[in-house]
């Protein structure tokens, strides 16, 4: 595969999409394709992809009848899915990376074969653009198309060219939150008959800044493999340490932005305190991994961050989920 640097833009897209082995070889057995499938949607993500649709969804619902609604089924799926799209675009314009790195993402892409990776892609979004034009005529609400529309751009855009907002710098870091958490969940939340409530929204955002603060450990985890590769991320960018205050800064503003709007719009709630202590978990492990970076030497820093990203994720779903439990409550509540 050509590197992501050269050749001019339509070459660069041809390349994404063509595989240097030639035609698809024999399938794998049905077994094995389902796990490449698996990999390539970034399953092992989903205790926290569920997590983006199912607390909006919450927020916005006024009783287990609303969230339990052809809506919102349609609407988490719509989110689930989107999602899924971004991991699938990712895995394959990093394949050759990925073959160095990250094997078993590789290994899926070339073991279906890069043409029926395509496929899949193409069909997932054709889904989701039947999803969001299907709410947008059921609820009257047409910017769901517009927000539909941006998430898939930002998707596609942040791992393929021209834009490739992965390599953007300091610009990856609102691209993460807009297209992983923000607009999905704003989708959701618009998949209501009912209009906004910008507490919820508020507290979407600040979701957003918390959840997404948590992905830095694996991020920075990949700084030499991405810099090798000419992949400016914001880690890249802004170096280690610099990275390190900015997601936990982020993740204290994200958190308060979170409490203060739920008991502001719906008021105080029991509910606020598991999440106020997943808070306070994540909080310090950010702030340990400052400890650990700042003043060390890039080989010693690379490991810390090594044995943090194995955790990271769980703190994400803590996180995650001890929001969907707060949404609950809000929920009950009203």
């Amino acid at each position: 595969m050509p590197s992501a640097d050269t050749g001019t833009l339509t070459e660069k897209l041809t390349a994404l999409v063509t595989d240097p082995q030639g035609a698809p070889g024999e399938r794998p057995s049905l077994a094995t394709r389902v796990r490449y499938v698996c990999v390539i949607r970034r399953f092992e993500f989903m205790p926290v992809i569920l997590t983006v649709a199912l607390a909006p969804a919450l927020l916005g619902a006024h009783s287990w009848g609303d969230f339990l609604s052809l809506n919102m089924a349609l609407a988490v799926l719509y989110a689930v899915s989107g999602m899924q799209i971004g991991n699938m675009t990712n895995a394959l314009a990093d394949r050759e990376q990925d073959a160095l790195y990250k094997s078993r993402q590789s290994e899926a892409i070339y073991g279906l074969g890069v043409s029926r990776v395509v496929v899949h892609i193409v069909v997932s979004t054709v889904v989701c653009s039947a999803l969001a034009t299907f709410l947008a005529v059921r609820t009257g609400h047409w910017d769901l198309l517009l927000i539909a529309l941006v998430v898939g751009i930002l998707g596609f855009q942040y791992s393929v060219p021209p834009l490739k907002l992965k390599s953007a710098g300091a610009w990856q870091l609102p691209t993460l939150q807009l297209s992983l958490v923000f607009l999905p969940g704003l989708f959701v939340l618009r998949s209501y008959e009912e209009e906004l409530e910008w507490g919820s929204v508020v507290t979407l955002a600040g979701f957003a800044m918390a959840l997404v603060s948590l992905f830095v450990t694996s991020h920075a985890e990949d700084y030499l493999e991405d810099e090798q590769f000419g992949i400016r991320t914001y880690t890249v960018a802004w170096g280690l340490t610099k990275t390190m205050y900015i997601q936990s800064t982020m993740l204290f503003v994200g958190a308060l932005l979170m409490i203060s709007s739920v008991y502001a719009t719906f008021g105080f709630t029991w509910a606020l305190v598991p999440l106020v202590v997943a808070w306070l978990l994540s909080q310090r492990l950010l702030l340990t991994v400052i400890r650990d970076v700042r003043g060390a030497t890039m080989e010693s820093a690379i490991a810390a961050l090594h044995k943090k990203s194995l955790i990271g994720p769980y703190h994400a779903a803590l996180v995650g989920w001890t929001t969907v439990v707060l949404a609950v409550f809000v929920m009950i509540g009203r």
